[in-house]
Order: structure tokens, then C-alpha cells, then sequence
């Protein structure tokens, strides 16, 4: 009987281990860059590797020969269907942190997210996520060094292995060769006017808020409860119209404005100064509609905070992520359009107004695409 002199490697000899494969190079590419000192981001890389075991084939064997006859797919559709929840359940982390893996991948180029709606059993599920998988992306960005062998190891040539291998994580990474800190760096001639149009802060009126249950909270801290919250609830809450704080976070995090203020060079949708602002105005101005005190007149109708919230809520399908982002989008372009031939005086007022008509039409959209379906 062979032996290696060790007993715990003998005895290792006899165990089969299956399941998810991580290729050390991940840890040196799949790097939070965005940290003074860059760590690799082992939540993604995790969830990666779980994803790429699902695209794997299985092996068809002729059962006389053993011989490979075919392969087979692991899961039922066409892509790997997902949800953050699961993903979340799986790996021990938020909802919040399984949907900033996924859109750490999708900027890395190995990840596809697509959002589809189905129905079953009398039943229609609106944003079912579905993550596809770049084979492409993902051999060059595991194999920078040289070519994939036939044993799947990456052939090494004449020592530039070692020279290419030193280069910094940032030059394997995709999308722009620069991403700044400041949203605004990619447009310089940003002009004073606009930018006090969009501040990025919102301002709620003294007198019509007592004290946020988020206070003594951090952003991070916030962003966390409000995403737990409303993934169990399956909406935004009435409570949130007396925390702006939390109103914040819960329409940043639907609309995916953390994503487009770090990345805004990736979105050509946000690629001039005013469509850039202008997004920024409008998730603004929906906050403050959401936590305004009383009632109050947007196109000529009346309303309050809560039918507000009521209007974000169906437009979100029950917070499924996407739709509320789609909205966002089809108010920006009304609001693009009608400064281009009308002078507005206020533009708060204005984006209010556009916002209102928008989350309606936008909810007649979707109720009509689902009673075709």
C-alpha cells in the first residue's frame, strides 16, 4: 500500500471533496479598489465561484463504456436564476451586501444581471433575477498570465509571467481606466448653477419632523436596517415618511444611485452634466416627497406623503430591484425634454411634478404589460 509517510495526508487520500473551485489569482483581481488599502472582496469571489459551479456541465457517460457522451446544464432555464435573499441565506451576509457582490461582478464584466417576469401558477413575479455568465471575461481576467493549457493551468512563457502577473489589480479591471471618488470629476465645466440646483443633501422643513429614528445611526448602519426592513416587508414602509434618513436609503438603494454616483463613466444615460444633475435632482426631490408633512399639490392633484409612498411601492413591483430605476429614467427624460423648450423658474417644483405624473403613468405601464402577460 502507498503511503506519503503522513498520516493526515493518507487519510485525506480517501476523502472526495466537491464544490465550488476559487483560482488564486481572484484574490489579486477581485479587489475592492475602492478602500486605502485594497482587500481582495471575498464575498464576490465566493459568490463567483458558486456561480461558475452552476455553469459547469455535467458529464452524460455512456454507461457500457464509461465514455463521455454528452454534458448536461444544472439548472432549469437558459440563465441561473437567483435572488439576492438566497444568495444572502447562502453566504451569511445581507441582502444589501449579496446585491453589491453581484454589482461588483457586473462592473467587473463576468457578471450579467438580467431581470425578467414570469408567471406560475396563477401567479406573476415581476424583477426575477437572473445572473448570466461571461466565460470570456472570466478566462482572461483568471488567466492574464498566458494561455490555458490543456490541464487548465496557465502556460507560462519565456518569464514575462512573473513581469505581467506584478501588474496592478486596477489594469486587469474593466470599464474605465480611472473611476474618481467625485461623481462630478468627469464633467469639469460643471458651473455653479447647477451644482446649488443638486445638492445632494435633502432638506426637510424644521417645523414638520421631530427627532429621526435614525439618528446616532451611521450611513452604512442605515442603509443595512432599511434594506433588511423592506426585503421582509416587501415595501417601503409608511413609518420611513418620519425618518428622512431612511427614505433616503431605501429609494437610493432601489434606484441603484449609489452605483450610478461611483460609476456614472459606465452609464451613458448619465454621460452629460445636466442628465447627470438631473438624476441627482430627481432621487432628491422624490425623498422629499415622501417626507413631506401634510398635503401637498403635484400636477394640479393633491396628495400626501403616504400615497407617495404607495405610488413608489407599485412602481417598485413589492422593491424588486430595476423598475423603480426605469421610472427614475423615464422622469428624467420628460424632465430633459421640457427644459430644452421651457423656461423653468423652479426646478424642485418642477422635478415634483414630473415625478408624480411619471410614478403614475409608469404604474399604468406596468399594470397593463401584466394583464398581456
Amino acid at each position: 500500500m502507498y503511503t506519503t509517510g503522513i498520516p493526515t495526508c493518507d487519510q485525506l487520500r480517501e476523502v472526495a471533496f466537491t464544490g465550488n473551485v476559487i483560482p488564486q489569482i481572484w484574490y489579486r483581481v477581485f479587489v475592492k479598489s475602492d478602500l486605502k488599502h485594497p482587500k481582495p472582496h471575498l464575498l464576490a469571489i465566493n459568490i463567483l465561484a458558486d456561480i461558475v459551479y452552476w455553469y459547469r456541465p455535467r458529464e452524460i457517460r455512456d454507461e457500457g463504456s464509461g465514455q463521455i457522451i454528452g454534458y448536461q446544464k444544472k439548472f432549469r432555464d437558459d440563465l441561473l436564476q437567483r435572488s439576492y435573499s438566497q444568495i444572502a441565506e447562502q453566504f451569511g451576509c445581507s441582502s444589501g451586501q449579496a446585491k453589491d457582490a453581484i454589482v461588483f461582478l457586473e462592473e467587473m464584466g463576468v457578471v450579467r444581471r438580467e431581470f425578467r417576469t414570469l408567471r406560475s401558477n396563477g401567479m406573476v413575479y415581476a424583477n426575477v433575477l437572473y445572473l448570466a455568465l461571461d466565460v470570456e471575461r472570466l478566462k482572461a481576467l483568471t488567466y492574464p498570465c498566458g494561455e490555458i493549457s490543456p490541464d487548465g493551468c496557465p502556460e507560462e512563457s519565456d518569464g514575462a509571467s512573473d513581469e505581467i502577473c506584478s501588474t496592478p489589480v486596477s489594469e486587469f479591471r474593466g470599464g474605465c481606466a480611472e473611476i474618481s471618488t467625485d461623481p462630478y470629476s468627469k464633467f469639469p465645466q460643471t458651473n455653479t448653477e447647477i451644482t446649488t440646483k443638486t445638492s445632494t443633501e435633502i432638506s426637510i422643513h424644521p417645523s414638520s419632523r421631530g427627532e429621526d429614528a435614525a439618528d446616532g445611526l451611521t450611513d452604512t448602519q442605515i442603509a443595512e436596517q432599511v434594506i433588511s426592513e423592506i426585503t421582509t416587508a416587501q415595501r417601503i414602509p409608511y413609518a420611513y415618511s418620519q425618518s428622512p434618513k431612511k427614505m433616503q436609503a431605501a429609494i437610493r438603494w432601489l434606484c441603484e444611485y449609489d452605483f450610478y454616483m461611483e460609476h456614472p463613466c459606465d452609464k451613458t444615460a448619465l454621460k452629460t452634466v445636466d442628465r447627470f444633475d438631473n438624476f441627482v435632482l430627481l432621487v432628491n426631490s422624490l425623498v422629499s416627497m415622501a417626507t413631506r408633512a401634510g398635503t401637498q399639490i403635484y400636477s394640479g392633484e393633491q396628495t400626501d406623503a403616504c400615497a407617495v409612498i404607495d405610488a413608489i411601492n407599485a412602481a417598485s413591483m413589492c422593491c424588486g430591484c430595476g423598475t423603480l430605476t426605469e421610472m427614475i429614467f423615464s422622469a428624467l427624460d420628460d424632465f430633459t425634454d421640457a427644459l430644452a423648450s421651457t423656461h423653468i423658474k423652479n426646478y424642485a417644483g418642477y422635478a415634483k411634478a414630473v415625478l408624480w405624473s411619471s410614478l403614475n403613468s409608469y404604474r399604468v405601464k406596468l399594470n397593463t404589460e401584466l394583464a398581456v402577460i
